[in-house]
């Protein structure tokens, strides 16, 4: 399997190059509130980090270059090619009967792929699982996310110390960051694509995530799979369309998935992907990786 390689200096790829309009908005938007300060210091004030890192430890078995030596391969390669240079650690969950994958940590990364996840896809679908996931950490969305995730108890513990007071304060912040988190999908869902460098392999990766049987994986569902994310893009412009996304997925962790292959095809078709691979450049030991496939 090829790696691709960045230039030094000023071609170094950055996240700017491929973060989404609707992460930077939703973020704005959420750091615009009065009490999101106060939230962020409670945060770090109650160990949710620590508290993360230890269940990974305990609980799930770490990935490292003698246990699972293609797995760790594929996270080297994907960040080379996003240039991160610390790597995350590198967790496989026992649970789940989905595809799983996230990535959560801010001083220490870490990365969990369930072991579904590794059994299922591909090499090429978990490179751009892990991708993703790396598009989260390069962007420093890992503050958020964790927010996001332990928002109840947070919220909780707050109105514990400020005698309810603070639970009102965090009515507001909870919708804004619950949208925010939906919205860094997309960011990430372009880093993943820009490590695979491959449309098609990214799609069927995203059936999968959708839950589509195995057996049931072929060019012909792929194809009716485009064309119905095509056909969900001509909704986009409409505000009754729009509402209706909002509320349709105000209880999700993630937009829907047809949604999600829309915008990267979007991206694609606004020749936005293109320029962004512009940051990828070839020497003689790091071939840039195989032609991206634009059919799709």
């Amino acid at each position: 399997m090829n790696q691709a390689t960045l230039a030094t200096g000023d071609r170094r790829l950055t996240s700017d190059v491929y973060e989404h309009d609707f992460d930077r908005k939703a973020l704005n938007t959420l750091k615009r509130i009065p009490a999101f300060p106060f939230i962020v210091r409670k945060m770090n004030e109650m160990g949710f980090e620590r508290m993360s890192r230890i269940a990974c430890t305990g609980s799930y078995l770490r990935i490292t270059p003698r246990n699972f030596p293609e797995l760790y391969q594929l996270l080297q390669q994907a960040c080379d090619i996003l240039a991160i240079d610390k790597l995350p650690l590198f967790y496989v969950e026992p649970e789940g009967t989905t595809v799983q994958s996230y990535a959560l940590g801010v001083e220490q990364t870490i990365i969990v792929v369930n072991r579904y996840a590794v059994d299922f896809l591909s090499q090429e679908e978990l490179l751009f699982v892990i991708g993703h996931e790396l598009g989260h950490i390069k962007s420093e969305h890992m503050l958020y996310t964790q927010m996001a995730s332990y928002f109840p108890a947070l919220s909780n513990a707050i109105g514990n110390v400020t005698l309810g007071i603070g639970s009102l304060a965090t009515s507001g912040v909870e919708l804004a960051l619950l949208h925010w988190s939906r919205m860094a999908e997309f960011t990430a869902d372009r880093a993943g694509l820009l490590t695979c460098q491959d449309m098609g392999v990214a799609t069927q990766t995203m059936l999968k995530l959708a839950g589509l049987p195995e057996k049931y994986v072929e060019r012909a569902v792929m194809d009716d799979f485009i064309a119905q994310a095509r056909e969900f893009d001509d909704y986009n412009y409409d505000n009754l369309d729009k509402l209706a996304k909002v509320l349709s997925t105000l209880n999700r962790t993630h937009p829907w998935t047809v949604f999600r292959v829309a915008e990267l095809l979007k991206w694609i078709d606004a020749g936005e992907y293109a320029q962004a691979l512009g940051h990828f450049l070839t020497d003689s030991s790091m071939p840039v990786r195989a032609k991206p496939s634009m059919s799709n």
